[in-house]
């Protein structure tokens, strides 16, 4: 389960990490439309968001994730994109990196977090979507992967079903699913893939 985090204070990462990440970031999406800072006690984080990256969307980038390393297991930060309900998308990225946080979960490709309605009441009905998978960039060019020594992960939400096929099959099997079927991950009210 995802608690809501929010809060005015946010930690800052080290300014050459941040200043790296924050210039890749700015040479792959263009520049920031938007950043919205979340935080706890202890932790911030914010998210920025990048306009029509790709098509009428909006793709929403972690920034700060990297400066959990210790908790994570991973020197990484991830992007997501999305064709709607922008505000709820941006806070469950949030959500979900500051759970894996908490929870010390060794972070990359294949890790998914489900509990999204604990966050977006109704989310999970709206778009038939329940968990929020991470993988390796997907869309982007091959440079786009590190930042530095900082790895980059997408994100995408995934419906009950996928992540129940995910458990018994494993990243690969469904990645590759996705891929012989041409699924759009960046339409949030797709149908499952499985």
């Amino acid at each position: 389960m995802i608690p809501a985090f929010s809060g005015k204070g946010f930690s800052s990462m080290t300014d050459n990490l941040g200043e790296i990440i924050l210039n890749h970031y700015e040479k792959f999406l263009g520049a920031y439309i938007g950043a919205d800072k979340y935080a706890d006690k202890s932790r911030g984080l914010q998210i920025l968001g990048f306009d029509k990256v790709f098509g009428n969307s909006l793709t929403f980038a972690t920034f700060g994730l990297s400066n959990y390393v210790e908790d994570i297991n991973a020197l990484c930060e991830a992007v997501m994109t999305v064709d709607g309900d922008y505000d709820n998308c941006a806070a469950l990225l949030a959500n979900v990196a500051f759970y894996i946080i908490q929870n010390k979960i060794d972070f990359g490709r294949g890790v998914f977090i489900g509990g999204l309605d604990n966050v977006a009441r109704g989310f999970s009905k709206a778009h038939n979507k329940s968990a929020l998978y991470f993988t390796e960039p997907y869309a982007f060019p091959e440079e786009f992967s590190r930042a530095g020594e900082c790895e980059m992960l997408s994100a995408f939400f995934i419906t009950e079903r996928e992540s129940e096929f995910i458990k018994q099959n494993g990243a690969d099997a469904f990645e590759d699913i996705l891929e012989e079927r041409g699924v759009d991950v960046i339409a949030l009210d797709r149908p499952s893939a499985v």
